[in-house]
């Protein structure tokens, strides 16, 4: 059975010694451990899961979105962008209402022959100042919306062995907080877990990271590209 936050955090804290046995802690300890979790997920996106997002300038009624850009949708008419072709895991791209005007002409996301969201059906953005960033997860072929995990019981959209080792990279983040000593084992297991999401997420072949937006267009057709397979 896959971990919520609640049982991440009660597993991060049971690692650090401040609570006994995995379990929901205090409420208020629990608020600050959920901002710190968000925190931290946050951080792993353009770092660990897919490129950082480069801002792009939407033109026209239609658009194919590439790996690592964030479209900025003018307005003024109905907008269709489709998602990322052959995504890889980790891949990202986002959209932004740039001008205030989904709610008169909304902006179509196709996802490409996959799901977005969790559907196969085309999501619709049709209230103004609306947007998103998603992310690719091949596991289940599905471009899944970035977003802060609102409550404890939120699900955690990861596969389950990755989800494995948040209590672990958390620990290390909340020692501070709590004033504790990081076991070597943890320490060891936090590193571990950073390494596994760069390799489902980021990684392409030895060492390498996906390029950013734009680097594969700028380099000679003649020339193999970086980490290509």
């Amino acid at each position: 059975m896959s971990l919520l936050p609640r049982d991440v955090i009660g597993q991060a804290m049971v690692h650090l010694g401040v609570l006994e046995s995995a379990g929901t802690p205090p409420a208020d300890e629990l608020t600050d451990a959920m901002t710190a979790l968000n925190a931290m997920q946050r951080a792993m996106f353009g770092t660990v899961i897919g490129v950082r997002l480069s801002a792009q300038s939407a033109s026209g009624v239609a658009q194919q979105a590439e790996n690592g850009g964030e479209y900025g949708i003018p307005g003024g008419a109905a907008f269709t962008l489709t998602a990322p072709l052959n995504p890889k895991g980790g891949a990202r791209f986002g959209v932004v209402d740039a001008g205030l005007d989904f709610t008169a002409n909304p902006c179509t996301t196709n996802p490409n022959g996959r799901q977005i969201n969790g559907s196969a059906a085309p999501l619709v953005l049709s209230t103004s100042g609306t947007g998103g960033r998603w992310w690719y997860r091949p596991d289940v072929g599905n471009w899944v919306l970035e977003g802060d995990w609102t409550a404890p019981t939120t699900p955690i959209p990861f596969p389950d062995s990755l989800i494995a080792y948040l209590p672990f990279m958390l620990a290390a983040i909340l020692s501070a907080q709590f004033g504790q000593d990081i076991p070597q084992s943890v320490v060891a297991a936090a590193v571990e877990g950073r390494s596994a999401f760069a390799r489902a997420y980021a990684r392409r072949g030895r060492n390498q990271l996906d390029p950013s937006f734009g680097i594969l267009a700028q380099q000679p057709a003649s020339q193999p590209q970086p980490g290509a397979r």
